[in-house]
């Protein structure tokens, strides 16, 4: 492995306008300028957006017109790198290993030589009429530390991204064309640039930066623009607007990818098992008629209350009031580990079940094992017949105050009840993709997210979770300044939310028919367009240089 010649990284986001294919020779020209005036800024890194040349909607094969071959396009790019002595990443129609186009990524050396190239793997609706799938995850040594690519619709699957960080990626470069749509420019935007992305950085731990068009390409497709810098906190600290023909510089600090929460590889083996082996194809089968699934879910945001009894005292006065909102269920927020011994195990759990039977409702919250709360802490689902399931907390932050916390060494059950198959989550697991991404591979079509004062953007979190795995997510939490409660439906979009700070419940109707649609577009579906067999790095144990191989 190469040694950095330092450990910041000064990128240039070349943020260009759509060029149809049949202007393919203007683009070019255009980009190729743009990248002189970048270079003025000295960066190490110069990259550009997807399939920057010949164009993105290529359109039927007879009706093209002519184009340069990928081998001359490149020659193009290689020529500016060694002019400008800067690695350039280049989105480009590439010859695919068995014919025909790829969606690629290449990175130019300073000489100008190819130091990398990645295949777009998920491919969006009509990107598969001209382009054939990559399936390899590489990560590429350079003078200035480990560089990981991806190209657009790849952010939408958290397998990917964490793939580049298992083996060490310390910046991700995002070569993306964010299709989008509005009335007026100013307000386009995209989900990925909103909180996919942002969630990408988070939980793994790294800065990501997108290079993205604007305008309009072949009368049909409306890029937003907003190319951006995005810090592994999952804040955009720079960013461009929706009509900027500029580039964003920023020196970006490099490290290796540090996940806030460590993985635990061997309970995510649903990500590597055949697709049509696992246990949500089988949901995917069931006819549901849709009248017959709405419920109303509800989440509760309060403040911990300092013992067991007064918390039992608070569930039960939001939960009468639910009731009367005709919830089916209650969400509460985790109670912080620093109360455990204040929330006598059966005294909660007995409150708690009695309230259930009271108020007809789902209830979940949390409580550790024991009567001084001294062991695991747990999450409950119970309702009017008893406990329905429970789930043990698998992930911890890796901050030494959490070294003694007790874990559960199985990931949760999935939950049948009358709104639907329930997956139980921790909010620290939720941050680890692999955890409510395996509980959707096993069934689960809503996922409950118990959290108090998270130190990441539950928010963000929540959309990305609903959004890629195409499930109903809520969360309760304290009303902490990263904190949220909220219902999210299975594309993302928010249906209820409690205002920042208050002391408040919120509902929302959901069905758990629409978590069985997991098409994100024509030809491109969360689960069926996964590639299980190429991710085997995330349930490798890792090396002991902490990288997995």
């Amino acid at each position: 492995m190469l040694e950095p010649m330092s450990r910041t990284a000064r990128i240039a986001l070349v943020q260009l306008p759509a060029f149809s294919i049949e202007d393919a020779a203007a683009s070019l020209d255009h980009t190729l300028a743009r990248i002189d005036v970048a270079a003025a800024e000295r960066p190490d890194i110069i990259a550009l957006p997807e399939v920057t040349y010949p164009a993105y909607f290529l359109g039927p094969a007879h009706e093209r017109p002519p184009v340069l071959a990928p081998a001359e396009a490149m020659a193009r790019f290689a020529a500016k790198a060694r002019e400008h002595r800067a690695y350039i990443a280049a989105g480009l129609a590439l010859d695919a290993p068995g014919g025909g186009y790829a969606n690629g990524a290449v990175l130019f050396g300073r000489d100008g030589a190819v130091a990398g190239r990645y295949d777009k793997s998920f491919l969006w609706h009509f990107d598969e009429r001209w382009f054939a799938p990559g399936s390899a995850y590489p990560v590429f040594d350079t003078d200035v530390g480990r560089i990981g690519m991806l190209i657009c619709a790849d952010g939408r699957l958290p397998e990917i991204a964490r793939s580049l960080a298992l083996q060490g990626a310390e910046l991700i470069l995002d070569l993306t064309a964010w299709v989008s749509g509005g009335r007026r420019a100013e307000e386009l935007t995209t989900v990925q640039r909103e909180y996919l992305m942002p969630a990408r950085a988070v939980e793994n731990g790294v800065w990501f930066a997108c290079a993205d068009k604007f305008g309009i390409e072949a009368e049909s497709i409306v890029y937003c623009g907003r190319s951006c810098v995005i810090d592994p906190a999952g804040r955009i600290v720079a960013e461009l607007g929706v009509e900027d023909d500029a580039a964003l510089v920023y020196d970006v600090p490099l490290a290796p990818a540090a996940p806030p929460v460590p993985r635990r590889p061997a309970l995510y083996g649903a990500l590597t098992e055949p697709t049509e082996a696992l246990p949500v194809m089988a949901t995917l089968g069931e006819r549901v008629a849709l009248p017959e699934h709405e419920r109303r879910i509800a989440v509760v945001q309060m403040p911990p209350p300092a013992t067991g009894v007064a918390f039992v005292e608070a569930a039960r006065r939001h939960a009468r009031r639910l009731a009367l909102h005709d919830a089916d269920l209650a969400l509460f927020p985790a109670m912080p580990g620093r109360l455990r011994a204040a929330y006598p195990h059966d005294e909660v759990v007995g409150g708690m079940l009695a309230l259930a039977r009271e108020t007809k409702m789902l209830l979940a919250f949390t409580v550790n094992e024991g009567a001084a709360g001294e062991g695991r802490r747990l999450v409950y689902l119970v309702g009017p017949e008893g406990v329905a399931g429970r789930h043990a907390q698998t992930h911890k932050p890796a901050a030494r105050r959490f070294a003694s916390l007790p874990l559960g060494d199985a990931p949760c059950e999935v939950i049948e009840t009358p709104l639907g198959r329930i997956g139980l989550l921790f909010g620290t697991e939720a941050v680890v993709p692999e955890a409510p991404r395996s509980l959707m591979l096993r069934g689960a079509e809503i996922l409950l997210i118990a959290a108090d004062h998270p130190p990441y953007p539950l928010a963000t979190i929540a959309r990305a979770r609903a959004d890629e795995n195409r499930v109903f997510v809520a969360t309760a939490s304290a009303p902490a300044a990263n904190g949220a409660s909220m219902i999210v439906d299975p594309a993302g979009r928010v249906l209820a939310q409690a205002l920042e700070q208050s002391v408040l419940a919120v509902s929302a109707t959901g069905n758990r028919a629409l978590s069985h649609l997991k098409a994100m577009a024509p030809g491109t579906d969360a689960v069926r367009n996964r590639r299980p067999e190429s991710y085997g790095a995330l349930t490798r144990e890792p090396s002991a240089a902490g990288t997995v191989v």
